[in-house]
């Protein structure tokens, strides 16, 4: 089919979604004569975006800088380093591109140089966004949604703590999905950032801020990953499992700017602050099905609705929650993904850090979870999911 070009509004951003879609950063850039660029260390360049947007930029005669350095699960000194740079550029606007990682820290930075003050200030909740620097988001994964959203993730240096600020302010005023750019996309980074955008949907649809309207989005969410993830796996530069991929992403982050993430985002925020080396998308999928099983649970309806793409032979019931989990699991080794939080250095005697951390910067997120988040029920999803696949 002829995968097309067609523009999306969520909050105060404006997606290009297709194939080439990046051309309409051009007419954007017209009323700046000063932009920085963020990006990480080479995925901009490997996938050609960075070319495509610099030869705009010099068309148009406008100054730039690129900064090169955003790391995953990046910190509030690197925003802090990021910021400083726009601020002392005298930049207008700022470019991200990159995936979730890139466009928080270019978020986050934009706000911190027009406001002033230090991220983990904002992170902390000791200061208020009062505006920001207008954003374009180039996105480079189909993952994080962070291209249409309010939110900006970051981790406080000394606390080791992984929250997020949310504001209007850093929504992108313009955002550009292009399948194109994502053919070079690695095989574990595509299945990461997809089963991120996985999550997203199951937990956006049985969010206490969730709706009707998050839960049609999530449904078609996860039936398009379910579909196209093994073939992207197989057949990485298909564009049209990209495009399909990136729409889901896209979808899924959505829901979550409308009905938010709660338990196992919570949980997964902690633990890829201690090790950030923890993919995001991995995390969660580790955590994934042990939670699943709790969630299914207290939620069957909404969670069906959603996994009954993966096991027709579900039924919305909470007898089924083992089930459920089990179909998740299988889907996920499908893909390739068989890692443990063991795999990444954690271990049984971390159980009470974990809930600690939890239950004291994540209960904005433990709240929304359909289930009593306690104390007990963070350490038995995490002690379970340990073992993960070798379970």
């Amino acid at each position: 089919m002829e995968l097309g070009r067609f523009v999306l509004r969520s909050g105060r951003t404006v997606l290009h979604f297709g194939p080439g879609s990046v051309s309409a950063l051009e007419g954007w850039l017209s009323e700046f004569k000063r932009v920085h660029v963020v990006t990480s260390r080479s995925a901009a360049r490997i996938s050609g975006a960075l070319g495509e947007v610099s030869r705009y930029l010099d068309r148009n005669g406008i100054k730039y800088e690129v900064y090169d350095g955003v790391v995953p699960n990046p910190s509030a000194s690197l925003v802090d380093a990021v910021a400083e740079r726009i601020w002392r550029f005298g930049a207008e606007a700022v470019i991200a591109i990159g995936g979730g990682s890139v466009i928080d820290v270019a978020k986050l930075g934009s706000a911190v140089a027009a406001c002033g003050g230090r991220a983990a200030e904002y992170l902390r909740r000791e200061r208020s966004v009062c505006g920001a620097l207008k954003i374009a988001a180039i996105n480079l994964t189909h993952g994080t949604g962070s291209e249409v959203d309010r939110f900006a993730v970051a981790t406080v240096d000394e606390t080791r703590e992984k929250v997020s600020v949310a504001s209007d302010y850093i929504y992108p005023s313009i955002a550009v999905d292009d399948p194109r750019y994502l053919t070079t996309l690695p095989r574990s980074q595509t299945v990461y950032t997809a089963l991120d955008a996985l999550y997203h949907a199951l937990e956006s649809s049985t969010s206490r801020a969730s709706s009707p309207f998050t839960r049609t989005l999530a449904q078609e969410s996860v039936r398009l990953i379910l579909r196209w993830l093994p073939e992207a796996v197989e057949k990485p530069e298909n564009l049209e499992a990209r495009y399909w991929l990136l729409y889901a992403s896209a979808l899924s982050g959505i829901c979550v700017d409308n009905s938010r993430t709660h338990f196992i985002h919570a949980i997964e925020h902690v633990l890829s602050g201690l090790e950030a080396s923890l993919a995001h998308g991995a995390g969660l999928a580790a955590l994934g099905p042990a939670a699943v099983r709790v969630l299914y649970a207290s939620s069957p309806g909404p969670l069906h609705e959603l996994l009954k793409h993966v096991d027709p032979s579900l039924s919305p019931s909470p007898e089924d929650a083992e089930r459920a989990a089990d179909a998740l699991r299988r889907f996920q080794e499908r893909v390739g993904f068989r890692e443990s939080l063991a795999d990444y250095g954690f271990t049984a005697e971390m159980a009470e850090k974990v809930a600690d951390s939890a239950l004291k910067s994540m209960r904005y997120l433990l709240d929304l979870a359909p289930v009593d988040a306690s104390r007990d029920l963070v350490k038995r999803v995490y002690l379970e999911s340990l073992a993960g696949h070798k379970k």
